[in-house]
């Protein structure tokens, strides 16, 4: 009596463990509405905003086979994701330009940094800070969302990615910490901007304009007189930048476009593959712990004194049943996993590199584009060194690093 009753506990527990391994699909939605500006925001408090290409998030050396992260997939991602920032900051009236940029720039105002850790659908997780020009941190924080089936209703607002909500989030609390700044330091963070730019392109002209303190954040020393021929050669090599990055905004734009319909189908079949990944992961579990309740319980049976061999039989044999039920979920997980993958790799098919002519060269926007925007900026110093007749500095000088 003793074997059965422990019998009886080992299978009760079993199917405590494996009701504990279970999860509802029920997935909490909480849309997030994006904060929109009703009126006209003056000119001086309209502060430019570069997003700079998101880390994808990939592991370093080759990937865990096991893994649901496709490489490809991230790397789009992260071409993806900040160029709909961009839009959803636009959107909300409350900023001047904004531009999606290959690698972090002194001439913005703003700059957003993002690091993509978890998307395939149905969650996704990104990092995010933002700085603004004179180091003062606005942002460091990660976003975390789950997304229902309705995110990917074709009877939805088309214009709402199924991740808005996420972004919309991001919008307002940049928006939040724009406000908690007063007009004057908007000014300041714009003046700052302006000079740390002149100070990388002819460090010896601006010298002196700035100063940091301990924490390494900047403030404005001194500014230079507003008739002074350097300023305005300065301002217009700046706004040759401007147009560059106009230009490579231009083909993140293509890419994006490109990338909308693909990226949705695959986050809505990913979606749909996770969830069944994850209950095939679920079933496998509880048959494999049923099982093996089952072949423990007769065993304690037996070694209790049971003397009915039928019933040990009966157990073990059904124990190793429920191991084999086990062992085919598992492979079907296999399989489930194996249909994101090749999602993954159609939609990598359709982010192929970008060919771009700039002033009559060919460049490719792929994961040189970064090496190719530091030639252009290059170029820019030397065009305003050959109009200002200021003599180059002595070796490379090194853009000074947004703090964070």
């Amino acid at each position: 009596m003793d074997g059965m009753r422990m019998a009886g506990v080992a299978v009760l527990f079993a199917a405590f463990v494996a009701g504990g391994c279970a999860t509802s699909r029920g997935i909490e939605y909480e849309h997030v509405e994006l904060a929109r500006t009703d009126q006209e925001i003056p000119a001086a408090e309209l502060l430019d905003v570069g997003i700079v290409l998101f880390d994808p998030g990939l592991p370093e050396g080759e990937p865990d086979p096991k893994s649901l992260v496709f490489p490809e997939v991230r790397r789009a991602e992260s071409r993806f994701m900040p160029y709909h920032l961009k839009g959803t900051l636009e959107a909300s009236g409350y900023w001047g330009s904004v531009w999606v940029l290959p690698e972090k720039s002194d001439s913005v105002d703003v700059l957003v940094w993002g690091r993509i850790d978890r998307s395939d659908g149905l969650e996704a997780k990104v990092r995010v800070g933002a700085w603004d020009a004179t180091g003062r941190e606005w942002l460091n924080k990660t976003y975390e969302a789950r997304f229902p089936e309705k995110a990917y209703s074709k009877y939805r607002d088309q214009t709402q990615d199924p991740y808005q909500t996420l972004y919309n989030e991001i919008a307002n609390d940049l928006l939040e910490a724009r406000r908690r700044l007063p007009a004057k330091d908007l000014q300041a963070v714009r003046d700052v901007a302006e000079l740390r730019f002149a100070a990388e392109l002819a460090p010896t002209a601006f010298d002196g304009y700035l100063a940091q303190d301990r924490k390494g954040q900047y403030r404005v020393a001194r500014l230079p007189a507003a008739d002074d021929p350097m300023l305005a050669r300065m301002r217009a090599v700046r706004e040759r930048e401007y147009a560059v990055v106009d230009t490579i905004n231009e083909y993140y734009a293509g890419l994006y476009f490109d990338l909308d319909k693909p990226y949705e189908d695959w986050r809505r079949v990913s979606r749909e593959e996770t969830l069944k990944y994850q209950d095939l992961q679920r079933s496998a579990m509880i048959r494999y712990l049923l099982g093996g309740a089952a072949i423990l319980a007769s065993v304690m049976y037996e070694g209790s004194g049971g003397d009915n061999s039928a019933i040990t039989m009966v157990g073990v044999m059904g124990g190793i049943e429920g191991i084999k039920a086990g062992l085919g979920k598992s492979a079907e997980a296999g399989i489930a996993r194996e249909g994101i993958a090749e999602q993954g790799k159609s939609l990598s098919a359709e982010a192929e590199p970008l060919v771009v002519e700039v002033e009559g060269q060919t460049r490719r926007l792929t994961g040189t584009a970064e090496e190719k925007f530091k030639e252009w900026r290059q170029l820019l110093k030397e065009i305003y060194e050959k109009e200002t007749g200021l003599p180059p500095p002595p070796g490379p000088v090194a853009a000074p690093a947004a703090s964070g």
